[in-house]
């Protein structure tokens, strides 16, 4: 097991997206695929366009570690504790979104 940490907090809506992009999450997970999608500043494009999405219980994510989250293989179960609370939101199976991570 590693010893990687990752926090967040479930989005509600576009300007908690925002916020978060300022704030400087990394990631937000999708509650209904599972997938794991980055986090910019150029925003998503196209068919993959996130930002008009609806992002109720999104969870948006930062890493708190030395590896960033998408090294890790498909599969893999990585703990997510809240960002203001510190418990754990639920132990997520990483499953990258194939648009984010095609290299």
């Amino acid at each position: 097991m590693t010893s990687l940490k990752l926090f967040g907090r479930k989005l509600e809506n576009l300007r908690l997206y925002r916020e978060f992009q300022e704030i400087g999450f990394d990631y937000i997970v999708n509650p209904n695929t599972g997938e794991l999608h980055r986090v910019g500043w150029d925003g998503f494009w196209g068919s993959h366009n996130l930002v008009y999405a609806d992002l109720n219980n999104f969870i948006g994510l930062t890493n708190l570690g030395v590896v960033p989250i998408h090294v890790f293989r498909d599969g893999t179960s990585l703990p997510i504790y809240d960002l203001e609370t510190g418990e754990l939101i639920e132990n997520y199976v990483l499953n990258k979104c194939q648009y984010c991570f095609s290299s």
